[in-house]
């Protein structure tokens, strides 16, 4: 299973987007990078920072970009 999550940044920023469990540990890092404005996506291929598979469940997506934090619900079906 790969999922897109999709963002637009407004300016030029330091990104992170991070997948956490419900429990609050972090599972994969996907982006940590300065990035220019405009329109962004990843893939995440439902894997954990070791590569190895996740368990469907539900999980938590973070995104950081300066002062903006957001963090959202996905679940994950296999």
């Amino acid at each position: 299973p790969v999922t897109t999550l999709r963002y637009d940044l407004p300016d030029n920023n330091h990104v992170t987007l991070t997948i956490y469990d419900l429990n609050g540990r972090e599972i994969d890092q996907l982006v940590n990078i300065n990035q220019p404005a405009g329109h962004k996506s990843v893939q995440w291929n439902a894997t954990d920072m070791h590569g190895k598979p996740v368990s469907a469940g539900v999980y938590l997506y973070q995104i950081r970009a300066g002062e903006f934090v957001q963090t959202r619900k996905m679940v994950l079906l296999k």
